[in-house]
C-alpha cells in the first residue's frame, strides 16, 4: 500500500487523536467529579447539572473509540498489504496492534509508514 505524503500526514494525524483525547477525557471526568460534589454539598444535584456534565465526556469517549478502532482496522490492513514485510512480522505487528493497540499505532507509523524506505 503506497500512501503519499498527504495521507501519511493525516493517518499520523489520526493515529495522535486518542494521546490527544485521552487527558481532555480524563480532565472531563475529574471536573465533573468535583462539581458534583460541590453541587452535593449545597443540597441534591440537579438531574440536568449531571446529565450534562455526563455528556462533556461521553461524547469524546466515542470519539475515541470509534477513532480507535478505525485506526485499528487501519493498521492491520495496512500491514497485511504492506509487501516490503515479512509474513512473520505482519503477523506480530497484528498481535501487537490487537493486544498493545493504540500505543503500537505511533509505532508501526514512524516505522512502517512514515518511513518507508524512500
Amino acid at each position: 500500500m503506497n500512501l503519499s505524503r498527504t495521507q501519511k500526514i493525516v493517518a499520523g494525524f489520526f493515529t495522535l487523536v486518542p494521546f490527544l483525547l485521552v487527558p481532555y477525557i480524563v480532565y472531563e471526568v475529574f471536573h465533573f467529579v468535583f462539581t458534583t460534589i460541590n453541587l452535593s454539598q449545597q443540597g441534591e444535584p440537579d438531574p440536568a447539572d449531571i446529565f450534562a456534565g455526563i455528556i462533556s465526556f461521553i461524547g469524546p469517549v466515542i470519539l475515541c473509540g470509534i477513532t480507535s478502532l478505525g485506526l485499528l482496522v487501519f493498521y492491520i490492513m495496512h500491514s497485511i498489504s504492506n509487501k516490503s514485510i515479512d509474513t512473520t512480522e505482519r503477523v506480530v505487528w497484528i498481535l501487537v496492534f490487537i493486544f498493545v493497540g493504540v500505543i503500537a499505532f505511533p509505532v508501526y507509523w514512524i516505522m512502517r509508514i512514515w518511513n518507508d524506505g524512500k
